[in-house]
């Protein structure tokens, strides 16, 4: 079940506190409470973009002391929520706030419209501390409001910051384990950082304040996640938000990278490949699949510290790969910007024609063979249409004449635009053709056909027009998609078809579909071979072309 938050920021108008570190303006951007169609505008707006029909939905009020606000303000943001629980579209509510703003009566009170998670900002559980950060309450007070949570059947969250002034490790640890001995079920890992107009930017100043190295944060964090895995209790967030603030003049010193998530659980996987003693020279390794990344490393870190120790390194989830795939008698064409790694895949499993950049497009399609050649059947294609010489422009639409998608007696494209070589051959086929008329130019970049009746596309307007023709199609949205020159590219893009496989120039673990997309795959009867474990690159297609028999 895929799990969603609708975000609702609210600044600190009931904090009475500031503490040493805190300038909530800076971390927010926040100054007022968000009124009620705002945060009916947010709500909307956020569920029209789930796409799964599994999920479960919370609404969260983050960023501030939610039950230090006047309970007539509490009750008015959670009567807001009401409708959508009651259709079914939310599932939940959640909040963050302060320990010692939690009483029985209050908590009765939220249960009862829809709240199942508290999160305390608990930050520590050292009274010394927390005395000398200035939070206003005491380690007595956590415990006593999360006693309160629990006993009303609400999750409780316990929140912590490490590396806090006059803290240690050795009372960062103390702190996990009082979180889990509380019975939390949830945390969030935050490493302090120095914000400007602060009283922790002044002991910074005064070398009163030495904020933890980058390094030694990743460290310390991975630590802590590990004891939290291992007794149960759920990270759900490792390192502060990124937000314009923090990277630009409100940061002034500390751990604070937007990336740090990734590097933490880099080296939690780092320190299980440390462990492994095989004696080879050459390993494998599967791992789940929304850990791929992780377990690579950020920035390859893992696979280059194996490959330290062993001569060839795999690491996959089980996905059909490098060592494992076929080689077919087939003439390939593809563009040589693909990158190496990638490109020795693909060696291996045909005769491979590399298409140069070309000056007849332009720079960031120059080479790609979607632009030169049309490809009908793609599966099994036996093939192609080639643009004659100098019949590709440089610009939009003399780029996109060749760019249509044809599966069986299907011809899909902005017709207007289409090469007269190609509906003359849809025009002379046995069977009368289906001729479906899209806007997008670029179609084959933005559509790929697994069957004449399953797409796959990164165009919603291609999308709606194929399922006004009851064609099931399956969108990933492009913005995860690189293309060197544009903002982003199109995944189909990256794509090839040969047989029963898909072939993929990069990993899909990294597309927030990746899991429904395996399985739409699957139910067609095709696998999928990634090319590379790096980010997904529009290559501009990838054709299999067989001879003739």
């Amino acid at each position: 079940m895929k799990h969603y938050n609708i975000p609702i920021f609210l600044p600190e108008l009931a904090c009475p506190f500031r503490c040493v570190y805190c300038n909530q303006f800076s971390i927010t951007g926040k100054q007022k409470l968000p009124d009620i169609q705002t945060v009916k505008d947010t709500i909307d707006k956020y569920i029209t973009t789930f796409k799964e029909d599994d999920r479960f939905v919370e609404v969260a009020f983050f960023g501030g002391n939610f039950t230090g606000l006047p309970e007539k303000m509490q009750d008015d943001l959670m009567r807001i929520v009401q409708p959508y629980l009651e259709k079914g579209l939310v599932d939940g509510i959640r909040c963050s706030t302060r320990p010692d703003y939690i009483d029985e009566k209050r908590v009765k009170i939220l249960k009862t419209m829809g709240m199942r998670n508290i999160e305390l900002g608990a930050q520590t559980t050292n009274d010394m501390v927390l005395r000398k950060c200035g939070r206003g309450h005491s380690f007595e007070d956590i415990k006593n409001a999360s006693q309160i949570i629990v006993n009303e059947g609400v999750t409780l969250g316990l929140q912590m910051m490490l590396g806090l002034p006059f803290d240690s490790f050795e009372n960062d640890m103390q702190t996990a384990r009082d979180i889990v001995r509380l019975g939390a079920k949830e945390t969030r890992i935050y490493p302090c950082i120095v914000v400007k107009d602060t009283e922790l930017e002044r002991l910074y100043k005064n070398d009163e304040y030495f904020p933890l190295s980058l390094d030694d944060a990743v460290e310390q964090s991975a630590t802590l996640y590990e004891f939290f895995t291992e007794n149960d209790v759920k990270v759900l967030r490792i390192g502060l938000h990124t937000s314009e603030d923090l990277n630009g003049d409100a940061f002034v010193a500390g751990p604070y990278h937007k990336n740090f998530a990734e590097m933490v659980l880099s080296r939690v996987w780092g320190r299980k490949f440390d462990k492994i003693n095989e004696k080879s020279n050459e390993i494998t390794i599967e791992v789940p699949e929304n850990e791929l990344n992780h377990a690579i490393g950020y920035k390859g870190e893992n696979k280059l510290k194996l490959l330290e120790r062993y001569k060839h390194v795999v690491i996959s989830t089980g996905a059909k790969r490098n060592e494992e795939i076929s080689s077919y008698d087939v003439t390939i064409i593809a563009s040589s910007m693909m990158p190496a790694e990638a490109k020795e895949t693909l060696s291996k499993m045909g005769s491979v024609t590399w298409l140069e950049p070309s000056d007849l497009a332009y720079p960031s399609i120059s080479s790609h063979p979607d632009i030169f050649f049309f490809c009908k059947d793609e599966r099994h294609c036996e093939s192609v249409i080639c643009a004659p010489d100098n019949s590709v422009g440089n610009k939009y639409p003399d780029t996109c004449r060749f760019n249509a998608v044809g599966v069986g007696n299907i011809l899909i494209h902005n017709l207007k635009y289409t090469d007269k070589k190609i509906l003359d051959l849809y025009r002379n086929l046995s069977t009368k053709s289906v001729q479906i008329n899209v806007n997008q130019g670029y179609t084959r970049c933005n559509l790929l056909a697994l069957n004449e009746t399953n797409y796959i596309t990164s165009d919603l307007g291609i999308k709606r027009v194929l399922e006004d023709h009851n064609f099931n199609v399956f969108y990933v949205d492009p913005h995860q998609i690189t293309l060197p020159g544009q903002k982003y590219g199109f995944f189909p893009g990256c794509c090839g078809l040969v047989d029963d496989n898909l072939v993929v120039c990069g990993s899909i673990s990294r597309l927030k579909e990746c899991k429904e997309l395996r399985k739409f795959v699957r139910r067609n009867g095709v696998k999928i071979i990634e090319l590379y474990n790096g980010e997904l690159i529009d290559v501009g297609s990838i054709f299999f072309v067989r001879q003739k028999a």
